[in-house]
């Protein structure tokens, strides 16, 4: 018989600093994490001038013996796990899988370490740089530093990381496979980030004058991602044990679809971003017309936005209420799906809901989907999160309201 599976615990580490409450509550508030970057305006041929980074946070707590093994993905995932583990009430770390994973592993550590050996300097390398570098780094440095010895898997899907595997370890609660799960993503920003889809002209230019204008999904004048990083992480379980608990459960896990589209390796398209959709409807065992709202992944390109919003179209028609998150902390890569998750959970309990942040004029090509501009207090039962990344790898989540 499969389990039901909630959302007991949530934590984060996002442009607004550490705490998954100030998600929602800056989100609400209408206020940007995007800022000039003048390591940026300083590459020759850089077009874009704008990023979005996590503020100085003092991660002094955490022991050296495992503090010293640690890039900020790292850092970012610990302390957004603590979060998630504190808030969900758990201590005992006996049983609990943990499926977490970045889009590439630390850039600057990279960097750092090839630059000692092109000089040859090899010698000074020191042996925690190894640690810090591996595709699973933040996945083994969690585990060793939290005591987590169960199941570790590390999804790695670029920009739906984060969420698929959320989506992982909900399928292996359901079925069983294990008892308890903290599933996220996490990212560290680099230049190098902002370069990669400057080559691919994906990244947003015309705002380098007003970096809090720059991200703005499925506007007429979008032109481009702006790079973020974070860490977000929520603790799932079986529903009679967060009862048992006490604990407090911010949403229920009712569908999960995954598939990858084959068309492009760039270019995402409306058929298979639906077919994904409808796959999460039908694990949820609904109806579309019983979703109340749908948290987009749409990171302000120009095909992006519109393939995703025809997808919705085609799926829902002009039926639930859509939003994007992207235009307040730009794209946090691999942290995108679960920190946006967890600013839609606390927003379904509000009972209010932030809007596309930059939504001046809604792009025509975009469709009629039931977008808004401004804050907008909503009945919500159920919800739709979707992430899809580069490489055609796309997921999406369905939550209930327990």
């Amino acid at each position: 018989m499969e389990k039901r599976i909630v959302i007991s615990g949530v934590g984060s580490i996002s442009p607004y600093g550490a705490g998954a409450n100030l998600l929602s509550e800056n989100m609400l508030a209408l206020k940007s994490g995007i800022a000039f970057n003048e390591t940026l305006s300083e590459i020759p041929d850089m077009p874009s001038h704008i990023s979005s980074k996590v503020p100085d946070i003092d991660f002094s707590y955490i022991p050296r013996q495992f503090r010293r093994s640690m890039s900020n993905m790292s850092l970012y995932a610990y302390g957004a796990a603590v979060e998630a583990l504190e808030s969900a009430k758990v201590s005992d770390m006996d049983g609990v899988a943990l499926f977490l994973g970045s889009t590439i592993s630390s850039m600057q550590t990279w960097m750092d370490f090839a630059g000692k050996y092109a000089a040859k300097e090899f010698n000074e390398v020191k042996t925690n740089v190894v640690f810090k570098v591996m595709n699973h780094s933040p996945l083994t440095n969690l585990a060793q530093s939290l005591g987590i010895s169960g199941l570790g898997l590390g999804a790695s899907a670029a920009c739906a990381t984060g969420l698929m595997n959320i989506g992982i370890g909900y399928s292996a609660l359901k079925h069983g496979l294990i008892s308890k799960a903290l599933c996220g993503g996490t990212d560290e920003y680099h230049p190098i980030m902002t370069a990669c889809f400057s080559i691919m002209n994906a990244a947003s230019s015309h705002f380098n004058d007003s970096p809090s204008r720059a991200s703005r999904p499925f506007d007429a004048k979008r032109d481009g991602i702006v790079c973020s990083e974070g860490a977000g992480m929520v603790f799932i379980e079986p529903l009679e044990d967060a009862v048992k608990r006490n604990a407090h459960i911010y949403g229920e896990i009712i569908g999960f679809g995954t598939n990858i589209d084959t068309k492009s390796i760039s270019h995402p398209s409306r058929a298979r971003i639906s077919q994904c959709m409808e796959l999460a409807i039908s694990d949820a065992k609904i109806k579309a017309a019983e979703i109340d709202f749908i948290n987009a992944h749409a990171t302000s390109t120009v095909a992006g936005d519109i393939e995703e919003a025809k997808a919705i179209e085609m799926v829902f028609g002009k039926a639930p209420f859509v939003n994007s998150l992207k235009g307040h902390i730009g794209h946090t890569m691999a942290a995108s799906g679960s920190l946006e998750l967890i600013a839609t959970l606390d927003m379904m309990e509000k009972g209010k809901f932030a809007p596309t942040l930059n939504l001046d004029n809604v792009d025509p090509a975009c469709g009629d989907i039931k977008l808004f501009s401004k804050p907008t207090e909503l009945k919500v039962r159920t919800f739709m999160k979707n992430s899809f990344a580069l490489g055609g790898t796309n997921c999406c989540l369905i939550v209930r309201r327990y």
